[in-house]
């Protein structure tokens, strides 16, 4: 079964829940945070963990997330991974036309 991390912002939710459910009907595995990190869990090394699991990383391009802090940190952990020649594949998904 294929597998994807969705890193977004928080304020793309509709958009993102709505991927993420198409996702799975299509037979895909889907991290996303809210469902997978508890609360007393590091953030970090959730994310981490999630990303390990995965073979894809989908990051949400969107206006809001291009301000976000932690989508930066979650599109570098899965750049790492790939540049040290992990599985992972990091996909743009694009929300909204912003400029990079």
């Amino acid at each position: 079964m294929s597998s994807i991390f969705l890193a977004h912002s928080k304020k793309d939710k509709k958009f993102v829940d709505k991927l993420a459910r198409d996702l799975r009907n299509a037979g895909y595995y889907v991290w996303i945070d809210e469902a997978e990190i508890k609360v007393g869990d590091s953030l970090i090394e959730k994310i981490r963990e999630g990303i390990d699991k995965v073979s894809y990383v989908g990051v949400v391009i969107s206006h809001n997330s291009i301000k976000s802090e932690w989508v930066r940190k979650e599109v570098d952990i899965a750049i790492n991974q790939e540049i040290e020649g992990k599985r992972v594949k990091v996909i743009p998904i694009l929300l909204d036309n912003v400029d990079l």
